[in-house]
């Protein structure tokens, strides 16, 4: 059931819900400003001092500001969960963004690009919008994808394979939390192979989709802002834990705004996941400290980046896995295909800095997401 109110907000409607929680549209009582109100139902608190230290990490968030941010504006607790709120926001997630057959006719002054303008031959006969484009909307917070929900980890393995030190947690995912499927992708059999796979006419017809020039212009311009979302949030001692494109907004300007950054850690943290070898995450876009739970810090964030750089060149993960365990093996222990192998006429600058991003070992990576804007814009 719809609740009327929560805290000092009018609830209007659901938006959507996930593993992490449900998002709702609501009215701010004291301004009567459009908000999204996103309560978390992973991790009720068990106790008063429990609420208390969840909402003041919570309250952390409520003090930074950045255009490339979606802004916090208030928290509290309903039925003994925490909530968020959210400003508003019409957009797309990036994977949908990146879709788009044509551009909207707003474009921010500051990001307009060559690249992002539209062609003659993207509208119809009178100038409209084609039939069948994605619309900047409120769907960016129905939560992620089928492909992308959390999952929780759990200690078990009591070996570490190979190169590993030390033995990692093992995921554990719960039914259908976790679709690993390659983004129908079929990879060629030997994915070590330097060459790329034999075309067909449906191969062909993907890559050109993916090396759309205009898709292009938008990756770059969005990845460089994510960057620059990266750079502050970890200026402030804060970790994304959970990067992933259904995390990653753009609104109808073109801005790019980053959302849900530090809710895998609270969640983990008030259920006690950090104290009996358990984590929460989207499996598929954690690094391997991550898996081994291992210290964390920016650079976990820059190899989720490098596994959705490499998703969104190559229309596939870095790694094919049949089930979580599968995935966690790869994750830890063997490199992606090359990226131009399964992308030939991908951008060569951009495979090289998907594939640094991906490096198992932290030192190996960027060391900074000012890093990886600099390579990026080269």
């Amino acid at each position: 059931m719809l609740p009327k109110v929560i805290g000092g907000y009018r609830v209007l409607e659901t938006l959507g819900s996930g593993g992490v929680g449900t998002v709702y549209r609501a009215l701010d009582g004291q301004t009567s400003e459009p908000v999204a109100l996103k309560v978390l139902s992973g991790a009720p608190t068990r106790d008063s001092r429990a609420a208390r230290r969840l909402l003041r990490e919570f309250e952390t968030l409520t003090d930074l500001s950045h255009p490339n941010v979606v802004k916090v504006y208030d928290t509290g607790m309903f039925q003994s969960s925490p909530y968020l709120v959210m400003e508003l926001i019409e957009g797309l997630t990036l994977r949908d963004y990146l879709a788009l057959k044509s551009e909207a006719s707003r474009v921010s002054p500051v990001r307009a690009k060559a690249s992002l303008e539209r062609s003659e031959d993207e509208s119809g006969e009178d100038g409209s919008e084609p039939s069948g484009v994605l619309k900047f909307d409120l769907s960016a917070f129905a939560e992620e994808s089928p492909s992308e929900e959390c999952g929780v980890m759990r200690s078990g393995s009591t070996e570490a394979p190979g190169r590993m030190s030390r033995a990692p947690v093992e995921p554990w995912l719960d039914s259908d939390s976790d679709d690993l499927d390659p983004l129908d992708f079929e990879p060629p059999e030997d994915r070590t192979r330097p060459h790329a796979p034999p075309e067909t006419r449906e191969s062909v017809l993907r890559l050109e989709e993916l090396n759309r020039p205009e898709r292009m212009g938008r990756l770059k311009d969005s990845l460089l802002q994510v960057c620059e979302a990266l750079a502050y949030i970890h200026a402030h001692g804060l970790v994304h834990r959970d990067l992933k494109p259904s995390n990653i907004m753009v609104d109808e300007d073109r801005q790019v705004r980053l959302m849900d950054f530090g809710l895998a850690k609270f969640l983990a943290d008030d259920a006690g996941m950090t104290l009996d070898g358990r984590m929460v995450g989207t499996l598929r876009y954690m690094a391997p400290e991550q898996i081994l739970d291992e210290p964390l810090d920016g650079r976990t964030d820059l190899y989720s980046l490098g596994v959705v750089l490499y998703e969104l060149l190559t229309g596939r993960p870095p790694f094919d896995a049949k089930s979580p365990v599968d995935l966690w093996h790869k994750v830890l222990e063997t490199e992606p295909p090359p990226l131009l192998a399964l992308n030939p006429r991908a951008d060569p600058q951009l495979a090289r800095v998907a594939h640094r991003l991906l490096r198992k070992e932290p030192d190996d990576r960027f060391q900074t997401a000012e890093e990886v804007y600099e390579a990026l814009s080269e």
